[in-house]
């Protein structure tokens, strides 16, 4: 049975996308979370983030220093290059034991970098980050925490969907960048039709294309995360003081904060790093880049 958390859920306060300022940042969230949350449940919220780390790991393991690491990672890049210097070690000694720093990272990363960084040559960037976010969401769709699963199986989905919508637009082959092997993708990859095969049988595809049809692209984004939020408000309905009402309020912290720093006066120039979300996830080649249009 799952721990009840009735004073810290009792005493957070309502929040709506439309919001223009929040109680609770998300680092403020995590201060006091931590202190509330059991050490297991603590973990559950670090590894919503778990995309964007490994978005910034890779940016340590290639050096990319020309590329901002994305801000809602919770690691530094210092700690992931001590994570690398870790792998390579163990890479030569498998007894070598983690770090307490990094105890908490899924089994999976070390799994598939140990091998990578005794090779003479990194593979292809874009190569190892699909094989890393492919592991990731089969970690997280067979995790045992329900909030956990169904949410990053809703953002493969939303993710794959687009990926084919745009892939399709601008007439690339978008099948390898793909993630999982269920009945979607499979219809993804391989039907010509207008809807894929999908049509109103499969509810978000319609609901993602709908909004991706909007000329706004400002708009599309704005639709995109109003999905989620609705998304959190359904899946939560019957959870009342567990860590998954928990997961659900946090994961909307994060996107009701991202809208209040693009404001006016920061303009597309910044929203273009939550664009950046789409395109880091699988790294498409330079044409295939979504580009803000200018009114």
């Amino acid at each position: 049975m799952s721990r009840q958390y009735y004073y810290f859920i009792a005493g957070l306060p309502s929040i709506s996308l439309d919001d223009n300022k929040l109680v609770y940042t998300p680092e403020q969230f995590r201060e006091e979370a931590i202190s509330q949350l059991s050490a297991d449940d603590y973990a559950l919220i670090e590894l919503l983030h778990l995309p964007e780390d490994i978005q910034n790991l890779l940016l340590a393991l290639y050096q990319k220093k020309d590329k901002t690491p994305n801000p809602e990672g919770l690691k530094s890049q210092e700690a992931w290059q001590e994570y690398l210097d870790y792998l390579r070690q163990k890479a030569e000694n498998q007894h070598l034991p983690t770090p307490v720093a990094f105890q908490g990272l899924p089994p999976f990363i070390a799994q598939i970098l140990c091998p990578t960084l005794i090779e003479e040559e990194l593979p292809d960037l874009q190569d190892l980050e699909h094989k890393l976010l492919s592991a990731f969401y089969n970690f997280t769709k067979n995790h045992s925490n329900e909030f956990i699963s169904a949410f990053f199986e809703l953002e493969r989905n939303i993710k794959n969907i687009l990926t084919a919508i745009n892939g399709r637009n601008h007439e690339i082959d978008f099948a390898p960048y793909l993630i999982g092997e269920d009945e979607t993708v499979t219809n993804l990859s391989k039907s010509h039709a207008d809807d894929f095969g999908l049509g109103k049988e499969h509810p978000l595809f319609d609901q993602v294309s709908r909004i991706w049809e909007q000329n706004n692209i400002l708009d599309r984004e704005r639709g995109y995360d109003n999905l989620r939020h609705k998304w959190i408000d359904e899946q939560n309905f019957f959870e009342y003081f567990n860590i998954n009402r928990i997961l659900g309020y946090y994961s909307k912290v994060r996107i009701i904060n991202r809208w209040i720093k693009a404001d006016a006066d920061m303009g597309k120039e910044v929203f273009h790093d939550t664009l950046n979300k789409l395109e880091n996830s699988f790294e498409f080649p330079e044409d295939f880049n979504i580009k803000i249009k200018h009114s």
